[in-house]
Order: structure tokens, then sequence, then C-alpha cells
């Protein structure tokens, strides 16, 4: 899904690094980035 420059994404929710649930709702207020890294960390 795009979303357009300035738009409002959707709320979902993700565990974190440390298994704790993070929803991004959490976050509304503060300037917040988001990045996925597919395979980032895997060596193949």
């Amino acid at each position: 899904m795009a979303l357009q420059p300035g738009t409002t994404a959707p709320d979902f929710t993700l565990a974190s690094h440390n298994g704790e649930k993070v929803s991004l709702a959490s976050f509304r207020g503060r300037p917040t980035v988001v990045s996925f890294l597919p395979f980032a960390f895997t060596g193949g």
C-alpha cells in the first residue's frame, strides 16, 4: 500500500526486537520513521 507524503499511516501493531508489542498509535503526535529491512541480518 503506497501512501502520499503527509498522509496519516494506518495503525498497526508489531513485535519489537525485545518481543514486546508496539503499536504505531503509541507514537502519534511525535515524528516517527518506520523502516522495513527484509533479510537485512541474514547470511543468505
